[in-house]
């Protein structure tokens, strides 16, 4: 019934059959989608909040927890998967490598090495061919992806302990994982302002417009939902 009113009401403004189809479309999203669930934000205590007129507890995050409960894995090579999303995640060390966790890097620029640089290197940090735990399609997340590993449940950093536990002097990306509170940059340019990028705040989980010429922290990501 769905199918034959849309076709109707699409006929009647004249569109073409084209739209029905993405409308109605059933097929399965690309492999590279794979199952995934949209994460909770990590609120799971209600606000000290109540209606004014009823009385009843405010239904907040906190209350109705929404989405799936924030659920990662250490895979014991230095990365974490995301089981909502699916991403896998660079952890961070404390031990100067390209994983570092004070390591800053500018999204442009012509002078000096920048996120894109980095990435490479993550990429072929191994040697021929084989990048960082096996793997050579690493990336800098979108802003989104990004805001999925926020926990509002947390401050400084606002991180799953998953991403921020055991870090000493020399720790590497198997004996810790570390995260910084400044922003990290997104590969996400600021609509029609070329020269900005969306950074994610990992104090309380803020998302600020930066410079490119800026330097702030990184971490890498792979997997997920990608266009071939």
């Amino acid at each position: 019934m769905k199918s034959i009113l849309s076709l109707a009401l699409l006929v009647g403004l004249e569109l073409s059959a084209t739209a029905v189809q993405a409308w109605d479309n059933t097929q399965p999203p690309p492999s590279s989608c794979g199952a995934s669930t949209f994460p909770a934000t990590g609120q799971t205590a209600p606000a000290m909040g109540t209606m004014t007129h009823t009385g009843a507890t405010v239904r907040d995050d906190g209350f109705v927890k929404a989405g799936g409960p924030l659920s990662y894995q250490d895979n014991g090579d230095g990365t974490i998967s995301d089981l909502n999303t699916g991403l896998m995640w660079e952890k961070k060390s404390n031990d100067g490598s390209l994983h570092y966790v004070n390591k800053t890097f500018v999204w442009s620029s012509p002078l000096t090495d920048t996120v894109w640089d980095w990435i490479d290197a993550i990429n072929t940090e191994v040697g021929n061919g084989i990048g960082f735990a096996g793997f050579n399609d690493w990336r800098l997340p979108n802003v989104r992806e990004l805001l999925s590993i926020i926990d509002y449940g947390r401050l400084n950093p606002s991180v799953d302990p998953a991403f921020n536990n055991n870090l000493s002097a020399g720790c590497t990306v198997l004996t810790c994982s570390a995260t910084q509170t400044p922003p990290y940059w997104s590969s996400t340019t600021v609509a029609t302002i070329d020269i900005d990028a969306w950074t994610v705040d990992f104090v309380a989980g803020h998302v600020v417009a930066a410079l490119k010429s800026e330097s702030h922290f990184v971490r890498a990501v792979r997997g997920g939902c990608v266009m071939p």
